[in-house]
This record gives C-alpha cells, sequence and structure tokens, in this order.
C-alpha cells in the first residue's frame, strides 16, 4: 500500500504525541541514584530530538515547495470523482491485504523498552559520572605554557652579563648589583599544584599579555571551553547551553566595543606610547643618561613602550636612540611584548588582525569563565575531593578504589526497579524494603541533629550524630577553625561555642591547666590521673 504525503503527516503527528506520552512517563518515574537521574535526562533529550526531527520533517511537507501535497488534496475533490476515488482507494487496500495475509493489526506500543533504556554516556574514572571534573590533562598543557614561558626568559638571561634581562615578556627576574632586573634561569618557578589550578583556571587576570596572544594559549583555551561545554552537556543534557553562550556573545560585543571586557579596557590595542618625560636634548651622551638610576630610566622606557630590561647601560643606550630617531622609525625588536608599536598601528591592516587576534582571545575568556559559573558547584565537589585524596593514606585510597571497581563490575538487581511503597521516608534495610516504624522509632532515626561546624549538616539518629564528630567533614571544619578536633569538643556543634571554649582552654593553658591530660577510670568507676592510674597498675592494685 503506497504511503502518501497525508499518511506521512498523519504517522509523524502520531510519533510526536507518542514521543510525548513517553517523555511524560520517564519523568513520572522515580529515580533513586544519580546514575537513574542522569540516564532519564538523556532519554527525555533523545526524544525531544526525534520530536524536532519529526517536526522539521512536518514543516517541510506543509511548505510543500513541489506543489506535491496540493495535487494531492485536489485529487481527492471533486462531486464527481468522488465515489471513484473511494473505490480506487478500497481496491488498493483490499490487494494489499491479499498479498499480506498474515500482517495482524497495529496494536499499541510498548513503551516499557523505551522507558528502561540506558544511553551511552562516557565518563573517565575521575569524573564518577559527572560529579567531579577531570582537569589533569588541561592542568598539565597549561604547566607547560608556564615552563615554556620561563625557559624562553632563561634562555635570554644566559650570555654571562647580568644585564641580559627580559621581564616585559612576564620571565621572572631578580636584581643585580646595579638594580637591573634579570630572568632566574636557575631557579624554577613554584610548581602550580593541581587543587590551585583548579581554583583558578577562570581566572586570567595574572597572565601576561605576550602569553595570552600567543598561539598556544589561545589553543588551550579552546581546548578547555570545548572539555567545559561537552561536560556540562553530558551531564546537563536538557539545558539549553546553545543559548546560553549565544546570549554571552551577544552581551560581548557591545561590551568589547566599550572597552568593559575585564584585562582588556585597551581591546588588545594598547595606548599609543607617550613621551619619557626626559629632555634627552639636556644630555650630550648615553654615559650621562646612567647618572639617573636603573629605575628612572626604566619608567622613562616603560612610557615609551619599549624593552625595559639590562643593565643600567643598556638601557641608557636604548633611551638614547630615541633621542634622534622617531619612535615610528625604530626598530620593532625594541618594543616590549605587548605593545603595538607606531609602524604597526600606522598600518590599518596589520592593526585589524591584532585587534581580532585579541577579540578571539578574549571571547574564550569570558565563554570560560560563564562555564565555570555554571559548573560552580562540581568545581566545589572536586576541589573537595582532591583535598580528601591527599589527606587518604595509600590503604585508603586502595580501597576507595576496590570499592568503586565492585560497583562498577556489580550486576543490576532486577529488583530495584520494582516500586517500593514507602510514605514515611523510611531508610531501606537489607533487603532493600523500609524498616519497621517501630525500630526506627527505636534507634532515635527521627531525631534530627544539626551541625553547624559541618555546614548545617543534619544528622539523623543519635549514632550518627556521634559518629560524625571523627569524619572528615567535621575535622575539616575545626582544622578551618584553627581548632584541635580533640575529646573537649565532644558534643560541640556551634562554632561560636567551639571559639569561646577554645579561648577559655587556651586562657587556662597559660597556668598549671594541660588541656591534653589524660584520665583513667577503673571498673569500680574511680577517676585517675595517667601518672596515678600507671603506678597502681603496675603494684596490681587495679
Amino acid at each position: 500500500m503506497a504511503e502518501t504525503l497525508l499518511e506521512q503527516t498523519r504517522g509523524l503527528h502520531e510519533d510526536m504525541e507518542h514521543f510525548e506520552r513517553v517523555i511524560c512517563k520517564d519523568l513520572k518515574q522515580e529515580t533513586k541514584s544519580h546514575k537513574d537521574k542522569l540516564f532519564q535526562s538523556h532519554r527525555v533529550r533523545k526524544r525531544l530530538d526525534q520530536i524536532q526531527e519529526s517536526a522539521r520533517k512536518l514543516i517541510k511537507i506543509y511548505e510543500d515547495e513541489d506543489k506535491a501535497r496540493k495535487e494531492e488534496i485536489e485529487a481527492l475533490g471533486g462531486e464527481d470523482k468522488v465515489f471513484s476515488k473511494f473505490y480506487d482507494r478500497l481496491k488498493e487496500i483490499r490487494e494489499y491485504h491479499r498479498k499480506f495475509p498474515n500482517h495482524e493489526l497495529t496494536e499499541a506500543e510498548d513503551d516499557t523498552p523505551l522507558l528502561k533504556e540506558e544511553p551511552h554516556v562516557e565518563f573517565t574514572g575521575e569524573e564518577g559520572l559527572g560529579r567531579y571534573l577531570d582537569l589533569h590533562d588541561l592542568y598539565q598543557r597549561f604547566c607547560n605554557l608556564r615552563q615554556q614561558q620561563l625557559a624562553k626568559g632563561a634562555k635570554k638571561g644566559k650570555g654571562g652579563a647580568a644585564g641580559a634581562g627580559a621581564d616585559d615578556d612576564g620571565a621572572i627576574t631578580r636584581v643585580d648589583g646595579d638594580g637591573a632586573e634579570v630572568p632566574e634561569g636557575g631557579a624554577p618557578e613554584k610548581s602550580l599544584e593541581y587543587y590551585e589550578y583548579l581554583t583558578s583556571f577562570s581566572d586570567f587576570s595574572g597572565v601576561p599579555r605576550a602569553q595570552q596572544l600567543a598561539k598556544g594559549f589561545s589553543e588551550y583555551l579552546e581546548a578547555l571551553l570545548a572539555y567545559l561545554t561537552g561536560f556540562y552537556e553530558r551531564t546537563q543534557p536538557l539545558a539549553q547551553l546553545g543559548r546560553t553562550l549565544t546570549k554571552v556573545e551577544e552581551d560581548f560585543a557591545p561590551r568589547w566595543e566599550a572597552g568593559q571586557v575585564a584585562g582588556w579596557e585597551d581591546r588588545g590595542v594598547p595606548a599609543a606610547p607617550s613621551a619619557s618625560g626626559l629632555e634627552l636634548e639636556a644630555f650630550s651622551s648615553a654615559e650621562e643618561l646612567e647618572i639617573l638610576g636603573a629605575d628612572r630610566l626604566k619608567e622613562a622606557l616603560t612610557q615609551l613602550g619599549l624593552k625595559c630590561g639590562g643593565t643600567t647601560k643598556d638601557r641608557a643606550a636604548r633611551l638614547w636612540l630615541t633621542r634622534d630617531t622617531p619612535l615610528e622609525k625604530l626598530d620593532r625588536k625594541h618594543f616590549a611584548k605587548g605593545v603595538v608599536p607606531p609602524c604597526v598601528a600606522a598600518d590599518p591592516a596589520a592593526a585589524a588582525k591584532a585587534a581580532a587576534q585579541a577579540r578571539a582571545v578574549a571571547l574564550l575568556e569570558v565563554k570560560v569563565r560563564k562555564m565555570a559559573e555554571l559548573l560552580v558547584n562540581v568545581i566545589a565537589d572536586t576541589k573537595g575531593k582532591v583535598e580528601k585524596k591527599q589527606a587518604q593514606t595509600y590503604e585508603e585510597m586502595q580501597a576507595e578504589l576496590a570499592e568503586a571497581e565492585a560497583e562498577v563490575a556489580a550486576p543490576d538487581d532486577e529488583e530495584e526497579d520494582d516500586f517500593v511503597y514507602n510514605p514515611l521516608k523510611l531508610p531501606l534495610g537489607w533487603d532493600g524494603k523500609p524498616i519497621p516504624y517501630w525500630l526506627y522509632k527505636l534507634h532515635g532515626l527521627n531525631q534530627e541533629f544539626k551541625c553547624e561546624i559541618c555546614g548545617n549538616q543534619s544528622y539523623w539518629g543519635r549514632r550518627a550524630y556521634e559518629k560524625h564528630f571523627k569524619e572528615y567533614k567535621h575535622q575539616q571544619g575545626m582544622r578551618s577553625l584553627g581548632i584541635p578536633n580533640n575529646k573537649m569538643f565532644y558534643e560541640v556543634t556551634k562554632i561560636e561555642d567551639a571559639l569561646q571554649l577554645w579561648k577559655s582552654i587556651q586562657d587556662k593553658a597559660k597556668g598549671d591547666f594541660k588541656p591534653d591530660d589524660e584520665e583513667f577510670e577503673d571498673a569500680a568507676g574511680n577517676v585517675y590521673s595517667k601518672k596515678t592510674y600507671e603506678d597502681l597498675r603496675r603494684q596490681g592494685l587495679i
């Protein structure tokens, strides 16, 4: 039976309604874990894409550019052809069923496979199903860029003379006896820790302009933005990230023209070098300029946009060149990096190219900052994980790894998909069913204990409340307050109470009181100091 355009239209509308029903059923399902919630979002995203694809096909049919739909509708009309068309269609249907007599009537589709579908979403081991970021590769790439910048500065610093400094391109410098700044090639810069990188990877205020405009840095920004957007789309498939980034670009354009983008107020084209502030005609030679000192010469060179590294003699010679040679005719090698020489600024094509390059880098930075705002909670969780891993022992790390592998390898229990009636939201027992209510009351699980030191975390039941004082989160909170987490602060959950108690202990510690004194209790309930208890125990009296 031939499928006409009208039949295709009806089928596409039916598919769209079917996908809408599947989405409603899927969203009504209660998700029990982060994994279930993630898979549910991806299933809904897939159905929405299918609805959009059907809608695009319908729009194409309704536009009817080839007039095929119009001709088909006209062929159905006409008073003299109504019955003939009807019998032609009836004959076509009978012929179809005569050829395929075993075809059964279409029944209602079963949506269960669609509701239990597990989309394929790739995550690395460090990402933990989208709970944490894995920026190790980008971190290493950023460190390599820094090392290349330092190596470049150190290379310029070699040659024996202390005046080969290159502080204009962002290299580390030191000061010699003449007051000249020289790259410190022998002492490498303190390495950037991964935790520090997670804290500041979206902050570009400390990156030198010369490094920002380098090709390697723009490629790093593109890779960083690609990872962040890909991670966000994998963890938030229902979010309209494309619209968000488009809005960022629209807001960026007027701010860029007005010079309101942070760090790029000059729009990538620094202001033309101004006068040095010195009357060079009053000096007869470069040697006389050395009398001004290295700092004053550096200030004058900076105002002109020239390199200010080297010894006092080198700086004086460089500044002396501007006495008889206009800046427009001065060689480009004398200008500092990030400064557009007047000869280049006078060339419209070169100036436009430099501005376009700066604009592209600034836009990438703005997008990365926006993605960091959207993923602020994930970044905070990642930093917490890194900090926790740094405090773990080797045995604890191995146990955690083995537990994660066992969880991945464990087969899914089909019984977990069954609906569990739990209106009181009771904890689940070993069999996956709610525990009895009398047991819930017996253990005091209906009692809520809040700990302000743990960030107003709630603990249900006395046992969990007492146990949390030795857990990492409470220990970290006490460490943040600068207070030791010992038995004296047991049952203290208020920040103000903990600070007052710690102040009182410190005041008493100035006398004979020692907060670390230990007390021992015998079987009869008698309390002794540590020394007395040890003496009595050695004598066999206890």
